[in-house]
């Protein structure tokens, strides 16, 4: 890797603001890693000790000192405090009391939010749960789960982990409220197909309040819907999407389609089979080996262009969508307090206000490399690590966003099936 640091950042290459992020441990080992091509430092594991705490002696209450019971703390102090947790302190702490449960409650949308992404991760080893590993800070979030023995993860929804047994039926579970779904067996003449191209997205009915899963395949014309807990699956087939399908988004109450040629389409099963494809009409001529991805916010419909070279995803550019006229609106060069984070599997713009910059785009390439690389909004390249700094035998999937696990992703149509 060409290493050109600043020097006022002692070779490291600029990041953007984005080392902010970093704890002072992890950027110790990225400083090590730019200054030293391809090589580690040890990772540093806390120290035992045998020696006994001594302990505090008790400070008498003084006449001027207010004490109360924890459940009295103020609740603009109860806010504060929860800002300075992690996700497993946190419900944690909504546990110690009735008052603290209930702050939390009302602050959990706006805690969520402000979480950093995490990366799923599967050891090899396990067999009833998995890791969630925060690349910024090193720490290990274990998540307990019945048993994934020889059940691949093929996808993250919504906060649902998505798994496929060995008789193909579909498992999933809520990582943080273990909540979990059941979908029907995969018709057999999908079977032949590699599990890495399955792209499941999770959604639920606004009228009918049941949760249904569409599954297409990468560069494929096909779509399955099902509903949770029948015993089918409703297969679609899309001639005219000569090019395969790229991705599939719900955004403003619709399922939106996107193909490899950047044609984009709405899916409506209840109104009409046939997928009506426009053009996004972008101002460019799509390299070879592009990848097109569709990125939501709470405002707008984006669409990301990276391309793979050498094995690597290169971003290349976001644009804007009009999803009422399904075409371009324009190339997004300032995404304020707000970056991009991105894998193979999914991809959501994150507000990094209080933690990281804005105007990043993070994209983790969790198969083969193991490694992160930071780009601009403009697609200049900034700098490139690995996402694990220990030697475990770790299966890195995909990115995690806790805000996207508040609330599964409606659609406002009835149909059933």
């Amino acid at each position: 890797m060409q290493v050109g640091g600043r020097p006022d950042l002692g070779g490291r290459p600029d990041l953007g603001g984005m080392e902010q992020a970093f704890s002072a441990k992890v950027m110790r080992h990225l400083d090590y890693h730019f200054t030293h091509e391809f090589t580690y430092l040890p990772w540093e594991s806390p120290q035992r000790t045998d020696k006994r705490r001594k302990r505090r002696k008790t400070s008498r209450r003084s006449e001027n000192s207010v004490w109360g019971p924890w459940y009295q703390l103020p609740r603009d102090l109860l806010d504060k405090i929860m800002l300075k947790l992690d996700i497993i302190d946190y419900f944690a702490f909504s546990g110690v009391c009735r008052s603290w449960r209930l702050g939390s409650i009302d602050f959990h949308r706006s805690y969520m939010e402000r979480q950093q992404p995490l990366v799923v991760v599967r050891p090899n080893h396990t067999k009833r749960s998995c890791i969630l590993y925060n690349m910024f800070n090193g720490k290990e979030y274990k998540v307990l789960l019945p048993d994934l023995c020889r059940k691949p993860f093929v996808g993250l929804s919504s906060g649902y982990l998505i798994t496929i047994d060995r008789n193909w039926e579909f498992w999933l579970v809520n990582l943080m409220t273990r909540h979990e779904l059941r979908f029907p067996v995969l018709p057999q003449i999908f079977h032949h197909i590699d599990k890495g191209r399955y792209h499941p997205v999770l959604f639920q009915s606004t009228r009918l309040s049941k949760f249904f899963m569409v599954l297409f395949f990468v560069k494929l014309n096909y779509l399955l819907l099902s509903e949770s807990g029948s015993s089918s699956w409703q297969v679609y087939f899309f001639p005219e999407a000569s090019a395969g399908i790229s991705d599939v988004k719900i955004f403003d109450g619709k399922i939106f389609v996107l193909m490899f040629d950047a044609l984009v389409g709405e899916f409506s099963p209840w109104a009409d089979t046939v997928l009506k494809l426009h053009s996004a009409n972008i101002p460019v001529v799509l390299p070879p080996y592009a990848s097109l991805q569709l990125v939501t916010s709470k405002e707008r419909l984006c669409m990301s262009i990276s391309r793979y070279n050498h094995g690597w995803r290169q971003y290349l550019a976001l644009y804007e969508l009009d999803h009422m006229k399904m075409e371009c609106v324009k190339q997004i060069h300032d995404l304020g307090s707000k970056s991009l984070f991105m894998s193979r599997f999914n991809s959501a713009v994150v507000d990094t206000s209080g933690w990281g910059a804005g105007n990043c785009v993070c994209v983790l390439e969790a198969e083969n490399i193991k490694k992160w690389t930071l780009y601009q909004l403009n697609g200049t390249k900034l700098a490139a690590a690995p996402v694990v700094w220990h030697a475990r035998r770790w299966e890195l999937r995909f990115w995690y966003f806790p805000s996207e696990g508040l609330d599964v992703s409606c659609v406002n149509d009835e149909f059933g099936m």
